[in-house]
């Protein structure tokens, strides 16, 4: 320890004083220390409790992004699937309509010939039938100018 006669010294009383106000301040800063401290601690805290909220929320952007980047797929896989049917079954109807159109117009000329076969022969039913008329009307003319012939040869007493 110190002599006691050194503490009535100005010197050493000022020092003394000052080393009071340093340790003062020196308790002054360790509890300054102390809470701030725990005052970054807890904003430290709130900005990776933020940090992490985001990185979840990022990882759970990421996992949706993948899983509508496989439903994309898939939608697109079966659109693509669905468009190449229509084709086939619009090509296909179109090659069954240009058949159908074929055989209307190939039936169309058949029943046109067949209306001709009938005219024809109508036309030939008609030509016979003048034939017979024309034959009966000969045989008849033919009676009756006999007939007349008898008659006037009877009038006239040749027979």
């Amino acid at each position: 320890m110190s002599n006691p006669e050194y503490l009535q010294d100005k010197k050493v009383q000022k020092i003394d004083s000052d080393i009071r106000n340093f340790e003062t301040q020196l308790q002054k800063a360790k509890m300054e220390l102390d809470g701030l401290d725990s005052r970054m601690d807890a904003e430290i805290q709130k900005y990776k409790s933020a940090v992490d909220a985001k990185r979840e929320s990022v990882e759970a952007l990421r996992k949706r992004l993948r899983a509508a980047e496989e439903d994309w797929k898939f939608a697109d896989k079966d659109y693509r699937g669905q468009a190449k049917k229509k084709g086939k079954r619009l090509s296909g109807l179109k090659g069954d309509i240009d058949r159908l159109q074929k055989r209307i117009k190939d039936a169309q000329k058949a029943k046109q010939k067949r209306f001709e076969e009938l005219d024809k022969e109508k036309e030939k039913l008609v030509d016979k039938a003048k034939r017979d008329k024309a034959r009966e009307m000969e045989k008849k003319k033919a009676e009756e100018v006999g007939r007349v012939e008898e008659e006037k040869r009877r009038e006239l007493g040749m027979k």
